[in-house]
């Protein structure tokens, strides 16, 4: 293990900031790349530049070291290598002291840093300086909503910071050792792990206006503010999704995002400015709208900022045949962009914290966008990294509070399932099938009957209008749980085939589970399931994986997600996907376009990412289990799809005259350019060499095809 370092003056358990630096005199500039850890959080500078930030989010299993190429920063002659470290406490003693709730952290102020800076061998050391930080003190505030659970709000002197003092730093070896002997280790010293996923992007950004001093990024972002300014006084940066409406009672209302009668709201940063100044936040601001309060005599000289999240590339080449939709898919694609980093995450403003049911439908999006998988694997490693035998995955990791939601496990299941139709990949499978065992086994003992029972967990469904707070309003069995453990027990069964093994218990469990969902929850009068076996509550759930699980076909499902639609507990934004795939399987696809109006309206309401769901009273502007656009004008629309080492395009026409666009498949990317003309259907498709696809045109013919025009 390299060598670790800290500052004699560290205090264990405190939220505090310092920074590590070393120059090196290079004589010949080469192929510079260093590795990195911190025990919380780091950030590299090399000659002032912004560089790489880290380590990659971590479990308390697993600790990564982030590799970078520094190669186009370094120059001949003198280099400076800054490191600004977070230390973050483990243990507070009041739950608002937990910033960054996904940063799983030891307490300690300790990291390291080995590699080549030009010509030279560098490694931490007691040759390195370190000071700590004087000048902040981090703070969390409400605002106007009291779940901002991840918020590191900032103040800064950088007065201080210009005065720092710099001492020798401590190299911690010896103190945080691995006994290779006896195998054990201090929490710290776990063996590192080389870094699965790139490192983050960076890109320098101006926003697009300014007035009255609110600086508009003209669509919800995230990264690093930076300001430049002199005099004296004070700047408050309230960093906010959108703006919004006070009204009468005190309550914040979100009507059109970019209405100038609106305010601005959200967590803020205070700068203390004295003589010249720059500040630039440690840790990642999402925004849209920037509003910078000034106290005194203060002159801004600079305000911009540097966009930051996972370097997913998408082409921008592609139109759907309609301009709200091609809108639409941007602010889809905006969305997922913005949720995607070192995890998924669920929303990047609120908790950003990687959810189950969220990352299953973002890694869905991802496969339609993009060849890269690494993130999405790195999800499903994550999650397994949170299970504990006999018990089930958390619903959300890494994260330093532990929850459980009772149906996320399931959707854990789904991931693999995915992840096995998409790759194929058996020895991935292997490594990560156990855990589905083990989460059908624990809820298989705790079957009422044969379904799945009310838990002391949070029984969250969805946010939808009849549920108490996302549960079914009543504390008997769940019907939609069941359906979906029906689902998942087939899923692994099919999984386990896959790998040469037999599961018939899976599969007739699933039978079981089916039957009785509807023997005791199936209302002959309505023609719906009920939540449960009272009968006293309906919603379109149920509905919905009665379809998903097999258990309902043709007719009776076609009844089912009709009647559906009169109900007042509907599918919201997070189950949009799972509703549009049981009217795909009963052939009443042609009802999506009408579902995607709502979603179209968020156009005319100025947001620029799609909300937790959609309405007035809504807390999160950008969460990515609502970015469906993107799976539904790709695999639908463009109808591109892969599975079982198979390319099937069967673009779905609907009332459009033309579609066009780039789709991802593990084989490469696939263009598809359809249009109608005078009741012709033309196809032009570019193929990954030497693939063929399997192409399904209007009239139903089925063509094996390869790169070029087909007509029908």
């Amino acid at each position: 293990m390299p060598n670790l370092i800290s500052s004699k003056n560290a205090i264990h358990n405190e939220n505090a900031l310092y920074y590590f630096k070393k120059t090196i005199i290079v004589h010949h500039v080469q192929k510079s790349m260093v590795k990195i850890f911190a025990d919380a959080r780091y950030k590299l500078y090399v000659n002032n530049t912004l560089v790489a930030v880290g380590p990659c989010k971590q479990s308390s299993e697993t600790k990564y070291y982030d590799v970078v190429d520094i190669s186009e920063y370094i120059r001949v002659g003198e280099n400076e290598i800054l490191l600004s470290v977070l230390q973050l406490t483990n243990s507070p003693y009041d739950y608002q002291e937990m910033f960054i709730e996904s940063v799983i952290r030891s307490g300690d102020m300790v990291c390291c840093l080995w590699g080549n800076v030009g010509d030279v061998s560098v490694e931490t050391d007691e040759s390195w300086l370190v000071a700590k930080e004087k000048g902040l003190r981090f703070f969390f505030e409400k605002t106007y909503d009291a779940y901002s659970v991840t918020a590191l709000c900032e103040h800064i002197n950088p007065h201080y910071r210009n005065g720092l003092q710099f001492e020798t730093a401590i190299k911690l070896r010896e103190i945080y050792s691995y006994d290779e002997e006896q195998g054990t280790c201090s929490e710290i010293a776990i063996p590192l792990e080389k870094r699965k996923i790139p490192m983050m992007y960076f890109s320098s950004k101006p926003f697009v206006s300014c007035e009255n001093n609110v600086y508009d990024a003209g669509k919800l972002t995230c990264g690093y503010l930076r300001l430049r300014c002199k005099g004296k006084g004070k700047a408050i940066l309230t960093y906010a999704e959108c703006r919004v409406f006070i009204e009468k009672d005190g309550s914040i209302r979100k009507r059109k995002r970019d209405d100038k009668q609106g305010v601005i709201l959200g967590d803020f940063d205070i700068v203390e400015v004295d003589g010249n100044c720059f500040f630039e936040p440690f840790w990642m601001k999402t925004f849209r709208y920037v509003q910078l309060e000034l106290q005194g005599d203060i002159e801004i000289e600079e305000i911009d900022y540097i966009e930051t999240g996972y370097p997913i590339q998408v082409s921008d080449e592609y139109d759907f045949g309609d301009e709200k939709d091609n809108k639409l898919f941007d602010i889809s694609v905006n969305t997922l962009k913005r949720c995607m980093h070192e995890t998924y995450v669920d929303c990047p403003y609120y908790e950003q914290l990687q959810y189950t049911m969220d990352t299953h439908l973002q890694m869905l999006f991802t496969y339609q966008l993009t060849m890269d998988k690494a993130l999405p694997e790195k999800a499903i490693d994550d999650f397994a990294k949170s299970y504990r035998v006999g018990g089930l995955t958390q619903s959300r990791y890494p994260t330093n509070k532990a929850q459980y939601i009772l149906g996320f496990s399931m959707f854990y299941i789904m991931m693999l399932y995915e992840h096995e139709q998409r790759f194929a990949d058996k020895e991935f499978l292997k490594k990560y099938l156990p855990i589905a065992d083990g989460i059908i086994d624990w809820f298989a003992k705790r079957l009422d009957g044969y379904m799945v029972s009310r838990s002391n967990l949070w029984d969250f469904v969805d946010w939808a209008e009849g549920y108490d707070f996302g549960q079914i309003p009543t504390r008997e069995p769940v019907a939609v749980y069941s359906l979906m453990f029906a689902y998942v027990l087939k899923k692994t069964s099919y999984l386990h085939k896959m790998l040469g093994n037999e599961t018939p218990i899976y599969d007739a469990l699933a039978e079981r589970v089916i039957s009785e969902v509807k023997e005791r929850c199936f209302d002959e009068e309505k023609g719906l399931y009920a939540d449960g076996p009272s009968k006293t509550h309906f919603a379109q759930h149920p509905q919905i994986w009665a379809v998903l699980c097999g258990m309902e076909k043709g007719e009776s499902a076609k009844s089912l997600l009709l009647k559906s639609m009169d109900l007042t507990c509907k599918a919201s934004s997070s189950w949009m996907f799972y509703y549009f795939r049981a009217l795909e399987m009963v052939g009443m696809y042609d009802l999506v376009d009408k579902e995607l109006d709502a979603f179209r309206g968020l156009l005319d309401l100025g947001c620029t990412t799609t909300p937790e769901w959609i309405g007035e009273d809504v807390r999160s502007e950008c969460h990515a289990w609502s970015a469906v656009a993107i799976y539904e004008f790709t695999a639908k629309v463009l109808g591109v799809t892969y599975r079982e080492n198979t390319i099937t395009i069967q673009p779905y026409i609907g009332n459009r005259l033309q579609a066009k666009g780039y789709v991802a498949t593990p084989k490469g990317m696939v263009y598809c350019a359809w249009s109608m003309k005078n009741s012709e259907f033309i196809i032009d498709l570019k193929l990954p060499e030497k693939c063929s696809a399997k192409l399904i045109m209007p009239n139903h013919t089925e063509i094996v095809a390869v790169s070029g025009t087909y007509k029908c």
